[in-house]
């Protein structure tokens, strides 16, 4: 990897939810002997030194990462959103979900390229967008306090609103949101 590519943009892994399709924390679920969070932050530390997981879940503590907590609680993605936004110096921060534990470093790299394009730039595949794969920029954080402040919590619309890019890979397997156990029973069997 290029010298280049390890960068100051923090990454923050949205741990929250209630995890209900699943019935347990998702970001704690196990994938072939390993937590979904685990999967994700070795994928993440050849990118970056700044790791942070945003949740209320004391138990992640263990990870030995920061833990932050959403400012406005129940409030879905764009809570998370903005309570990393909130936290960060940085002018851009990296976002992802606990649940999609397949995710590949490359796939960050290639957001990385583009990250003075938008001021939202997320994973995109033919069937959908993936908007916590993405970067997301500081100057957000005003209109993101005002979404949640009105109750406006879709993010997708939240998204749609700004200058954003979405960037096409053609993989969809490393995009595999695991949020059943019907859908995690089907990747390890996929895996093996």
């Amino acid at each position: 990897m290029t010298e280049t590519l390890k960068n100051n943009i923090p990454a923050y892994i949205l741990c929250g939810g209630k995890s209900s399709r699943m019935g347990q924390d998702k970001g704690l679920v196990t994938l072939q002997k390993d937590e979904f969070i685990t999967h994700i932050i070795s994928n993440l530390k050849p990118i970056t030194d700044s790791i942070v997981l945003v949740t209320q879940n004391e138990g992640y503590r263990r990870f030995g990462l920061p833990v932050i907590q959403d400012i406005y609680a129940e409030k879905g993605p764009l809570g998370g959103i903005h309570a990393a936004l909130q936290h960060t110096q940085e002018s851009q921060i990296l976002v992802f979900s606990c649940d999609i534990p397949l995710l590949k470093s490359y796939v960050i790299e290639e957001l990385i390229r583009f990250k003075n394009s938008a001021d939202i730039v997320f994973a995109k595949t033919e069937k959908q967008w993936h908007p916590l794969i993405g970067i997301y920029a500081k100057t957000l954080l005003p209109v993101v306090e005002e979404h949640l402040n009105q109750n406006k919590l879709r993010l997708i619309d939240f998204i749609k609103e700004h200058n954003y890019k979405a960037v096409n890979f053609k993989d969809d397997a490393v995009f595999t949101n695991i949020n059943t156990p019907e859908i995690l029973a089907r990747v390890e069997k996929n895996l093996v």
